[in-house]
Order: structure tokens, then sequence, then C-alpha cells
């Protein structure tokens, strides 16, 4: 029961980021098209533009990374599937899930300490100055949800074999 409920919290989180995701990727496609439109007929470009751009394509790719996973939808490659019966191949999911929470908790690991540089030394956005911080802080959340949804995948059911399912047995 609780697999379960764990499983459906994971969800509506990633459900919630991948939302997230989608409006920033909606903002970052409005902001670039505005700034064209002003640079061009008026000549002056949109304060700002690129440093608005680079957070919303951090936010717009990290935070989209755990509907991925959760999903199932990640690209894969089925070498040892089409070989192993389907508990080992079943099994060989849910170690890869495993190695999957551990690298993405390693990712995180590793962001948090230009985060903490970026704190401590003050860095600004070249624009905007806007602490770098702010920044990290979003992008450790959006790797967070990754970890959260790489965890839950750990629980989700699995498809079936897929040679049985392409083959339609």
């Amino acid at each position: 029961m609780m697999r379960i409920g764990f499983l459906n919290l994971a969800r509506r989180i990633t459900d919630l980021f991948l939302l997230i995701s989608q409006g920033a990727l909606l903002c970052m496609m409005l902001v670039i098209v505005a700034d064209v439109i002003m640079r061009t007929a008026m000549g002056a470009p949109i304060r700002g533009t690129y440093d608005i751009v680079g957070i919303l394509l951090c936010i717009s790719a990290l935070f989209a990374v755990g509907h991925v996973i959760l999903s199932n939808q990640a690209v894969v490659i089925d070498l040892i599937d089409m070989v192993v019966p389907a508990r080992g191949a079943r099994g060989l999911a849910r170690i890869w899930s495993l190695v999957g929470v551990v690298a993405l908790a390693g990712i995180v690991a590793a962001m948090l300490g230009p985060l903490t540089e970026a704190r401590l030394y003050g860095d600004r956005s070249l624009e905007l100055g806007l602490p770098l911080w702010i920044v990290w802080v979003i992008a450790v959340i959006g790797m967070t949800g990754a970890v959260l949804a790489a965890l839950a995948a750990i629980f989700a059911p699995l498809p079936g074999h897929a040679a049985l399912e392409e083959s339609g047995e």
C-alpha cells in the first residue's frame, strides 16, 4: 500500500514538474520572439533576454527529466531483452533503475558545490544581475524530482517482455 502511495505521489510531483517545464518552454519561446520583434522593429532588444532564456532553458530541461523517467519514455536499446527470459529482463530493469537513482543522486550532489560557491562568492548573471545561486537551487529542485522519479520507477510495475510485446504473442 505504501508503495502505491509513493508511486502516486511521485507521479503527481513529476506531472507538476512537467507543467512547469512546459510553461518555461512556452515563456522562453515568447521571450525570444518578442526580443527578435523588438530588435527588428524598434532597434531595441529586450534587456536580460540572454539571462531569462538561460534560466528558462534550465527549468524546461531539468524539470522534465522526472516525467520522462517515470513514464518509461527514455531512449532504450534492447539488446539483452531479446536473449534473456522475461523475468531476467524485469530484474535487469530494476537493477538499472537503481543505478539511475545513484547516478542522478550523484549529479544532485555534484550540483551542491557550485550552488554553495555561487552563494559564497555572490556570483550574478551577466545582464540582470540575478544571484546565480537561485538558478542552482532551481536546477537542484528539478534534478531532485528526477531522483524521486527514478526511486519510484524501481517500484513501478514494468511492462511485459519486449520481444513478446513486439511479436504480439
